[in-house]
């Protein structure tokens, strides 16, 4: 049985995926009506979201920022109050049939996470500034998924498909290499010298639940990051625009949606009961990379044969100038940046030293803050100092986003002070 405001939060979450759903019918057929009613949709769900927050603030006598759960759903809230005021600002309905996908993710993302109401605080969690560093920080996080969602249209509109297909297909067989052969070479390599790790991951595939999957999980895991390194390199050596295209960010695009789509995926197979992270291990992070990798490669193939062979063309004649998409991607970030500033680095800093006696403590949190900070820090020295505009900009805020993603989730797996929330 939900409680009121989880019973509100699932009404918004149902009229948001209507709202994507009339959207994504909007793309094809691109009438006004079907824009008027994915729009009105997604506005009338604010309301029911916005009223779930108020209920959990009355029934747990604080601000309701205390878990993931909560954190997810401001997140959220912001992402579809920016998706409104850019329809509403640009005329381009266009726009929210990429965001309302990612407000969808998050929404679903959110459901999975549990949903107790903490009645009663630790103490480091009663301070007012937890109003000020929390809600600002996830405000601004909101700007940031749209700031992705337009640079991912951006990405595959500014995309020339090549004359001939060397091109691209050199570059799928460098991504293959990179995510499919490389994973399954460092296992084995890790198997004949020895440093194989213990792993206690069950998998609940059939009648009896199976643990010899663990240590594969784990080399497959650790091969993403260095993967990823790894076709960076050989990407940037041997595809230098050739024939004249842009094939690079294309691939980055449908690359970061797939990495998206399968650790959705992979959470839901382990809230599903599918498989069973390894309770306190610092390599259970790992663990998780091996299932997202696992699904990694059918879900980029299947991204990339929808978006580039079947869907190439469809891009190009997309009604919405790349202009404006760069304009909305740097307003977007130049909106989160200062909110994200102010709320996650110094509210957080002044909650710190109330709450734990010092403004900085090398917490795992803290570090991946600090991180994404300097990134978008970056992004906008770049942007001011160096015009880095169009496809190097929409790169760096659909990465920007993933890091984000990443330290919103380390709760589970680096501990440290924020491992409460």
């Amino acid at each position: 049985m939900h409680t009121l405001d989880v019973t509100f939060f699932y009404i918004a979450f149902w009229l948001y995926f209507a709202g994507f759903f009339f959207y994504s019918l909007y793309i094809p057929f691109r009438t006004k009506q079907m824009a008027n009613i994915a729009t009105s949709l997604m506005a009338v769900g604010l309301v029911p979201q916005t009223i779930a927050i108020i209920i959990r603030w009355i029934t747990s006598d604080h601000v309701p920022l205390s878990n993931m759960y909560e954190y997810m759903s401001l997140m959220s809230w912001m992402a579809v109050l920016s998706l409104l005021i850019l329809i509403w600002r640009y005329q381009r309905p266009l726009v929210g049939s990429f965001i309302s996908p990612l407000v969808f993710m998050l929404m679903v993302t959110a459901s999975l996470l549990p949903k107790d109401v903490s009645q009663r605080l630790v103490p480091a969690l009663q301070s007012y500034w937890i109003t000020i560093h929390v809600t600002l920080a996830a405000l601004g996080s909101g700007t940031f998924v749209v700031a992705c969602a337009v640079s991912f249209i951006y990405l595959m509109k500014s995309h020339v498909k090549p004359s001939k297909g060397s091109v691209a297909n050199q570059a799928v067989y460098l991504w293959l290499a990179c995510f499919t052969l490389f994973p399954f070479v460092l296992h084995i390599l890790l198997q004949i010298f020895g440093l194989h790790t213990h792993s206690s991951m069950i998998f609940n595939l059939g009648s009896q639940p199976s643990e010899t999957l663990g240590p594969l999980m784990i080399s497959l895991g650790m091969a993403l990051p260095l993967g990823s390194i790894l076709m960076t390199i050989l990407y940037a050596n041997s595809m230098k625009k050739k024939d004249g295209t842009n094939f690079g960010s294309n691939l980055f695009a449908i690359t970061a949606l797939a990495l998206l789509l399968s650790a959705l995926l992979a959470g839901i197979g382990n809230t599903g009961g599918v498989f069973t992270l390894t309770e306190r291990s610092p390599l259970r992070i790992f663990e998780l990379f091996g299932v997202i990798m696992v699904l990694l490669t059918p879900v980029f193939l299947l991204c990339y044969y929808l978006l580039y062979v079947l869907g190439g063309s469809f891009f190009q004649k997309l009604e919405i100038n790349l202009d404006v998409l760069d304009e909305i991607n740097y307003k977007a970030i130049t909106l989160g940046y200062p909110l994200y500033t102010v709320g996650a680095l110094f509210a957080g800093a002044i909650w710190a030293e109330q709450a734990w006696g010092q403004f900085w403590s090398w917490d795992p949190k803290e570090v991946g803050s600090l991180i994404i900070w300097l990134f978008y820090s970056g992004f906008l020295h770049a942007r001011y100092q160096r015009q880095w505009k169009g496809s190097r900009a929409a790169i760096l805020a659909v990465f920007g986003f993933i890091m984000v993603l990443l330290s919103f989730f380390g709760n589970y797996f680096f501990g440290g002070q924020h491992a409460y929330a």
